[in-house]
Order: structure tokens, then sequence, then C-alpha cells
């Protein structure tokens, strides 16, 4: 069995796979946020489209969505806090790490949630609560050409330093 991508070390069958199979529905805010979490690494939109309700889904594009999540490489997700009142309001903050490019990135957000009839919603999101991690360069390796220009490998040039 596979582990789910949400980061709970449980297998994907028995976590976010029975909410997004629809087998289930997430209980709490943050299974919410996990579940969508998985559903970006796998680009199910109709999914994140499915679990949204207003002001999220108001100027939400799918087409752009998935565009993004296909994309991009998603390396994991860290739950900083969760919270909800009366059942029915809640929030999660995350940060979601991913790679675009060979470049690292992270999205750090706080996300609303709202219950109707049962059901948890993504209602919105503040955030990024900090820039993205970026590396400016792509990282030389240790047999690429030296950036020099000396026509050695960096590992025989400027790299023996490091």
């Amino acid at each position: 069995m596979n582990t789910c991508p949400c980061g709970t070390h449980k297998p994907y069958d028995h976590c976010c796979g029975l909410f997004i199979s629809g087998q289930q529905l997430p209980t709490t805010p943050e299974a919410l946020m996990r579940s969508r979490y998985t559903a970006y690494t796998q680009a199910n939109i109709d999914y994140i489209s499915n679990t949204m309700k207003e002001p999220a889904s108001k100027d939400f594009n799918p087409e752009e969505a998935r565009s993004w999540a296909n994309d991009v490489s998603w390396l994991k997700l860290e739950i900083v806090d969760t919270s909800y009142d009366d059942d029915h309001h809640g929030k999660v903050e995350f940060i979601a790490h991913y790679a675009h490019e060979n470049m690292k990135y992270v999205l750090h957000e706080v996300s609303l949630f709202r219950r109707d009839d049962k059901q948890w919603f993504y209602i919105d999101g503040h955030g990024p609560l900090n820039k993205p991690q970026t590396r400016a360069h792509k990282k030389i390796s240790r047999n690429d050409p030296c950036s020099c220009g000396s026509n050695k490998k960096y590992k025989k040039c400027c790299g023996t330093n490091n």
C-alpha cells in the first residue's frame, strides 16, 4: 500500500483515499485540509472544487489549478495549528512544500473552513504568511562545468573549498 501524501504516515486507502473516493466525509477541518493537499498532489481538481464554497469558490479557475498542480512536485505538508469551534467554523495553519523548475517553495497559509449540513468546506485562506523560500540559482553539481569559465569540473576548481 502507498503511504498517504498528507503526512500522517497512514496508507492512502485508510487516510485521504477514503475522502477523495467519496467513501467518507472528513470529520474535521484538518482532515479536509490534508485531503485537499493530497488531491492537489494528484491534480484531482474535481475534489478540490467540490470541497470549497464562497468566497473561495467565487474566483476559482479549475483549469489554472489543474495546470499548476501538474507543474509542481509536491514534497510535504506540515500542519502548524488547527482548531474549530461549535462544529461549524474552523481553521488550519499549514505549510505546503513543493518544487517547480528546480526551485523549492513553501506555501504558508491559514485556511478557513465552514461546516454545512455535516460536511466541511474550505471557504477562504489568508496567506502566504511568509515569502516563498527559493534558490536564486540552479544548484551546481560537483560534476558540472565550473561557473568561473575555467572549463574544469566544479569539484576540481571553485568547488574544492566547499
